[in-house]
């Protein structure tokens, strides 16, 4: 019954399914994301101690399981290395996870977007530059799917980004230079440069923010994020 064995994965999110078991959501390499059936994880008996540590959010395990369907058995578990993330840490990797349940077909191999997803996990350990952090991982993300902003250049005309200039996004064309007198939300053209080169420094950070917003908003849809509602305002946490 097409079974792997002993496979790299890291756990995005776990819920309740029937009496004790639980739907595990999984992203490896190899499978992309997929969903796992682990029986009886909920129950009273310590059978399913192990697992039941191993599949936390955010742990990378190794994993073994079957079926042909799109809801695969989970036939094993062993913990391999966790990320502890804590606070603000903790919301923006729940963020993150969101964002691969929603964006991340099912059972298409992705293992640019999990080299990309480990390194935001240990920056997010570490508690770097949090903010930057996701910016960088939202950026990389959006150009696996393809759906890449080009700081450099101008899509629809093909023409270098002007330092003086001023751009706007569009969902299809990407940065459009802005003629005169256009009313709307436009990014100077020194701001794309210096996002060019990866340098998020003095306004650059927040026009990066902005600007993943819309680029990912045209793919999110009018369904917002279960993530966002847990960052309070007050906490002035990166989103």
């Amino acid at each position: 019954m097409n079974r792997i064995d002993g496979e790299a994965c890291f756990v995005l999110h776990t819920r309740p399914y029937r009496d004790t078991s639980a739907l595990i959501d999984l992203f490896s390499p190899n499978y992309g994301r997929f969903t796992c059936v682990a029986k009886g994880l909920r129950g009273a008996g310590k059978s399913r101690q192990s697992w039941r540590a191993a599949l936390q959010a955010f742990n990378l395990v190794s994993a073994s399981w079957q079926g042909r369907g799109e809801l695969k058995s989970l036939l094993d578990v062993q913990h391999q290395m966790n990320y502890s993330l804590a606070g603000r840490a903790l919301f923006c990797g729940l963020y993150v996870n969101e964002l691969l349940e929603r964006l991340l077909l099912q059972h298409e191999p992705q293992s640019d977007i999990f080299v990309l997803y480990t390194r935001c996990l240990t920056n997010l350990a570490a508690n770097a530059q949090l903010e930057e952090n996701l910016r960088r991982f939202e950026f990389g993300l959006l150009e696996q799917l393809g759906y890449g902003l080009n700081f450099s250049y101008c899509n629809r005309s093909g023409l270098a980004i002007n330092p003086e200039g001023y751009y706007f996004f569009h969902a299809d064309d990407g940065l459009v230079l802005a003629d005169e007198g256009f009313v709307g939300q436009c990014f100077s053209g020194k701001m794309l440069l210096q996002l060019a080169n990866g340098d998020f420094s003095e306004g650059a950070l927040f026009v990066a923010k902005q600007l993943s917003r819309l680029a990912l908003g045209g793919l999110l849809g009018n369904k917002p994020l279960r993530s966002r509602a847990l960052f309070a305002p007050s906490a002035q946490i990166p989103r």
